[in-house]
């Protein structure tokens, strides 16, 4: 085998490979006596065809096959021996191939890039401590309290409105026939929850205890009950109890008692117990992305552009909405960040186990309630997605290594003082649209 260097500057690597003929005709000759064991060719016993008819009668399959196996073989065994690494896969063109002659063929990639070792300590971030004053826990509990809902017996007898929690028996029918789970007794809606589908409520506004009504709607076309989508019903309905919403809601131990807790003081415990967790993952969020920018800034190397590329394409497809300029930049960043992570794996020996892959399918159950069960049986069926989620365990615990192997600077503050970091920009700016939304 004859191997001419084309280019070996930076990472990028270029070949042109040739294979002698003899060795290419061994590897065909091989194929041929493998497929003439078993073929059954009429006026032949099966064993005893001739290789020439053999040669006739599948050189199309196997010279195909036989290539990509030389080809294939060749480059794992020089890039073991020559102690190199991919960054992608390589690009092979075939510049001569047939019976009798040598294969040629030219082969270009580009190699994993060194990356600097790191010394942790170096490495400074910040790392916020939760300030806890009763202000803030009276906040929550305020919060929680406007969200709350009770209801109270109507004091003096009037017509539903808006809010209203509604008491009532209803039989619903279309085309004048009864359908599947159309009927049901003692149901409650509060009105303007948009439990029930459009229309159904709003025309429930207006009616006393005792009542009946009939109301016409429309099930949507994306209805989950195929049979009934996009067809109009008639529902009777027959209002048997209305309570209306407290306004007030103080904060006490019956609040505590309806949230679960056994008092007031249990709820103020439970309040800062959340308040914690909550500033916990927030600040281990900040960590993580300070720690990144600073990776990211003040280490440099050589990156595989055809990685940035992949990533690129795969970015497109799940971010649509985003320009190519801004999908670049963070291709980027993603690549280079992924292959320093790879590096500090490599050189500390950090390995996922089955335990973290548990984990990680755990923590990615967690984040789909009531659908527990199913993501696990999706994740133990499909070996592409996991692996992918190795991935992600992976850089989990390197950069949960990294945080704490590097020098931390402590600060006290509260929730509003954390939220002040550009690091929790995109999180502040979330919660900042629900509030609005929720105003609306």
């Amino acid at each position: 085998m004859k191997i001419d260097e084309v280019n070996s500057k930076g990472l990028e690597v270029e070949w042109n490979v040739t294979i002698p003929s003899n060795q290419v005709d061994i590897e065909l000759k091989k194929k041929y006596q493998e497929i003439s064991i078993n073929a059954k060719i009429p006026g032949f016993r099966q064993g005893k065809v001739p290789i020439e008819i053999i040669k006739k009668r599948y050189s199309r399959s196997v010279l195909p096959d036989v290539l990509d196996g030389l080809v294939n073989k060749t480059l794992r065994e020089e890039v073991t021996k020559r102690k190199i690494k991919p960054s992608v896969q390589p690009k092979v063109e075939i510049k001569s191939f047939e019976e009798g002659k040598d294969l040629i063929f030219n082969v270009s990639f580009q190699t994993m890039p060194e990356v600097p070792v790191i010394d942790f300590k170096n490495i400074e971030i910040e790392k916020s401590n939760l300030k806890v004053s009763e202000s803030d826990i009276q906040n929550t509990l305020d919060e929680i309290a406007k969200k709350h809902e009770r209801f109270s017996p109507l004091k003096n007898k009037r017509k539903s409105k808006m809010t209203d929690l509604i008491l009532f028996d209803y039989e619903g029918k279309i085309d004048g026939k009864k359908f599947q789970n159309g009927s049901g007794k003692d149901e409650t809606v509060v009105l303007g929850s948009n439990k029930y589908i459009p229309g159904y409520e709003d025309q429930m506004v207006g009616m006393e205890i005792d009542e009946s009504r009939e109301i016409n709607v429309k099930f949507p076309e994306d209805y989950r009950d195929k049979k009934i989508a996009n067809k109009k019903a008639k529902f009777f309905i027959k209002v048997k109890d209305i309570q209306e919403k407290v306004s007030k809601i103080e904060i006490d131990n019956k609040l505590a008692e309806e949230l679960g807790e056994k008092d007031i003081i249990s709820l103020k415990t439970k309040v800062e117990e959340r308040m914690k967790n909550d500033f916990n993952q927030l600040s281990n969020l900040k960590m993580r992305r300070e720690l990144s920018e600073k990776l990211l800034t003040n280490y440099n190397f050589e990156i595989p552009t055809k990685m940035v590329d992949e990533e690129l394409v795969f970015l497109k497809q799940q971010s649509k909405d985003k320009k190519d300029a801004e999908l670049k930049k963070l291709a980027l960043r993603r690549v280079k960040l992924g292959l320093i992570i790879n590096s500090v794996s490599e050189q500390n020996k950090i390995n996922i186990d089955d335990s973290d892959l548990t984990k990680a399918v755990v923590e990615e159950a967690r984040r789909h309630p009531g659908r527990e069960k199913e993501v696990v049986e999706f994740y133990k069926s499909n070996p592409a997605m996991m692996s992918n989620l190795r991935g992600i365990a992976l850089e989990e615990k390197v950069m949960g290594f990294i945080i704490n192997s590097c020098t931390k600077k402590n600060k006290d503050c509260t929730m509003d003082d954390l939220f002040k970091s550009n690091f929790l920009k995109e999180e502040k700016e979330t919660i900042s649209k629900n509030k609005k939304e929720k105003k609306k």
